[in-house]
């Protein structure tokens, strides 16, 4: 009796010490049209087709282009940003990446012989490969590459309670109502509006030609629960579209 006591007492302290809250945010997009089948939002005109994902982990700012001209395509990410209200950020990191491990022996010596409590001495080898950022994307006739190298936010978008209101959705495995408090949004009253800005250009001439394109996006749809959202019809399968914040609530 008193070991199932002690098991139900553990078990009672974990439910409550690991609740989390979730956030599920939807994007919209005022100058690219969505996939309704992948949630990606996509550009394309006679030269380029650009797609954009906002699914993972901490929203990442995922980026396909596809070169559709017969002629090589560059992206230029030095000259490229991600802008939120009136700070950009560069697509280029700031930072260099190093990793890599010490070889290394230390050894005591006094009066050039090797003693215990003296100056010491250490010698060894680094191995390690520097990760340069990617300044330039080259693409060939027909090809496409992906950049992940940005993420929007890794905190709960900043929403008042009174923004919210009380929804059902159905669990998409037991089909059953889940509670919900949903808020909607339009572009003037988002709490996130940000814009991309792409530099590409090709070469003619032996001089590069230029030009830019800027998409704008904004979170048009809020969702918060203590259930994995995931979990509930809708949104049972990655789409670009969307992106889910979790955190610890305590209790």
């Amino acid at each position: 009796m008193k070991t199932l006591t002690f098991t139900i007492l553990i078990i009672c302290f974990f439910a409550l010490t690991s609740c989390s809250r979730y956030q599920l945010n939807v994007l919209s997009s005022t100058n690219t049209s969505k996939n309704e089948q992948s949630g990606n939002f996509e550009f394309q005109n006679d030269s380029v087709r650009i797609s954009y994902s906002f699914y993972g982990t901490n929203a990442p700012v995922s980026i396909n282009v596809y070169n559709k001209l017969e002629q090589p395509l560059y992206i230029d990410w030095q000259r490229s940003a991600l802008i939120i209200g009136d700070k950009a950020i560069s697509f280029v990191p700031e930072n260099m990446h190093i990793n890599g491990s010490i070889d290394a022996t230390t050894s005591t010596y006094r009066n050039l012989i090797p003693a215990v409590n003296s100056t010491s001495f250490t010698t060894g080898n680094i191995n390690a490969v520097a990760g340069l950022p990617k300044t330039t994307t080259f693409l060939p006739p027909r090809s496409q590459s992906n950049n992940t190298t940005l993420f929007l936010t890794n905190e709960f978008l900043p929403i008042p309670d009174s923004a919210f209101k009380n929804q059902q959705i159905p669990d998409k495995y037991t089909q059953s109502l889940t509670k919900v408090k949903n808020a909607n949004f339009e572009k003037a009253n988002s709490p996130l509006l940000f814009k991309t800005y792409l530099t590409l250009y090709t070469i003619q001439d032996n001089q590069p030609k230029p030009f830019a394109y800027q998409h704008e996006f904004f979170v048009s749809r809020s969702l918060t629960s203590l259930t994995d959202l995931q979990q509930l019809d809708g949104f049972d399968h990655t789409r670009g579209d969307y992106f889910i914040l979790s955190k610890a609530t305590g209790y």
